[in-house]
């Protein structure tokens, strides 16, 4: 072969190497790609997938939101979204794909309207809440009062422009007419206890102008029969002096039921300050003012405590109790013994314990009505209001009062008191 054909044949065969090479290069691009391509459309698939995934649940928690939700696209308005909540709220009409004039039209005039397209002009959000609407729910014509707390939220693109409004609405109807209700009954009570107020001043002057006038002849009855006992002096007789004596008790009888009815009335209506007040010496002090007769003791037990109360309520209950127990046990070898022990929280119990006859059952509730007595008036001298006066205070502070007794085998008065004001 000639030197020049042998170069020329090397010149191809380095060109066809170099093309080999090159094809080689281009195959190995060609397989890159396409690796990468699948890769991406791979990534991609997830990608999409991922995003219907997340729309899915974006979606579900539209629906299932507790709160009447809905989207109004463009300056129209039109519901392109709506949860179950808000077809709830607006009475179950069909309203999707609607402007919502059209589809609420009872909302002309309530400014509604001009909220909307004021969010949708200026992309600024507006909240508002216990908002009135009136909302033609049945489709009646006849719209209903609803209460509603909401929310108008622009929806924008990326370039700032507003391209929907998202409305979120919670109805709070019900909250807002109990609250109603409250404060008109609120209102109500004030104008009643004003009233009551107003009451009882005026029974309060009515009841002490009666007392005055009843017992202004009373006075003039006792005087009368000093006079005329004076007047006959010995030449009364024996029993015309005991049939004086009655009189005089039936006088001094009526005057202490016209004060024991103005206590009755008066009975926890009108408050004191309260301060501290050691109660074993109230009780001390109580029963130097009962008075017990020669042969009847009254011990006081040392466990009674200081509180915080009312002084002379406290001691209006102690001195009736005291004082019956004393008065329906006058015997010799009678013996009268108060003592206190705590009670619930906040409360101290007070016991005035007798030796006396006992009360049958059947009487133990009797006996706290008012103008109620066991014993004949002619053999012990009493009102009959003592005790209703101590439950009528005693209740009014929260507390209680009760009886245990059995015939023959004495009485005991228990009634629970607050031991600091606020308790009751």
């Amino acid at each position: 072969m000639a030197r020049g054909e042998a170069t020329q044949q090397a010149g191809r065969v380095g060109e066809i190497d170099r093309a080999r090479a090159q094809i080689a290069a281009l195959e190995q691009l060609l397989e890159v790609y396409e690796r990468t391509s699948m890769e991406q459309t791979e990534r991609l698939d997830a990608a999409l997938a991922e995003a219907r995934a997340e729309r899915q649940r974006l979606e579900e928690v539209f629906m299932q939101a507790p709160a009447a939700i809905t989207v109004l696209e463009g300056a129209d308005h039109v519901f392109s979204v709506v949860n179950p909540l808000y077809l709830e709220l607006v009475g179950q009409r069909e309203i999707q794909g609607k402007p919502v004039r059209e589809a609420l039209p009872e909302l002309e005039g309530q400014g509604f309207f001009e909220l909307l397209d004021r969010v949708y002009e200026t992309g600024d959000p507006y909240s508002a809440r216990e908002m009135h609407v009136r909302l033609d729910r049945a489709g009646s014509g006849a719209p209903e009062d609803v209460y509603v707390n909401f929310v108008y939220q622009p929806l924008k693109r990326a370039t700032g422009e507003t391209t929907a409004i998202m409305a979120h609405a919670v109805d709070v109807t019900e909250q807002v007419k109990a609250r109603h209700e409250l404060e008109h009954k609120a209102a109500e009570l004030l104008r009643l206890a004003r009233e009551l107020e107003r009451s009882n001043r005026e029974l309060d002057q009515f009841a002490y102008v009666a007392s005055h006038d009843l017992k202004a002849p009373l006075r003039g009855i006792a005087n009368l029969t000093e006079w005329i006992g004076e007047d006959l002096g010995e030449a009364l007789s024996g029993e015309s002096a005991e049939h004086m004596e009655l009189l005089k008790g039936r006088v001094h009888r009526m005057e202490a039921l016209i004060d024991g009815i103005l206590t009755y009335s008066r009975a926890g209506r009108e408050r004191e300050d309260a301060g501290p007040v050691d109660l074993h010496a109230l009780v001390e002090e109580t029963v130097e003012l009962a008075s017990p007769p020669e042969g009847t003791t009254v011990s006081v037990a040392g466990n009674l405590p200081v509180i915080e109360t009312e002084r002379v309520p406290l001691q209006q209950v102690l001195l009736n109790l005291i004082g019956n127990a004393i008065k329906y046990n006058r015997r010799p070898g009678a013996v009268v013994e108060v003592v206190g022990a705590a009670a619930d929280a906040g409360f101290v119990r007070i016991s005035v314990r007798d030796n006396g006859p006992g009360i049958p059952a059947e009487y133990h509730d009797r006996i706290w009505q008012i103008f109620q007595t066991l014993a004949a008036r002619d053999k012990v001298e009493g009102t009959g209001i003592g005790l209703s006066v101590v439950r009528k205070l005693v209740e009014r502070r929260g507390g209680r009062a009760w009886l245990e007794s059995e015939p023959g085998d004495g009485s005991t008065f228990h009634f629970t008191w607050p031991t600091r004001p606020g308790t009751y």
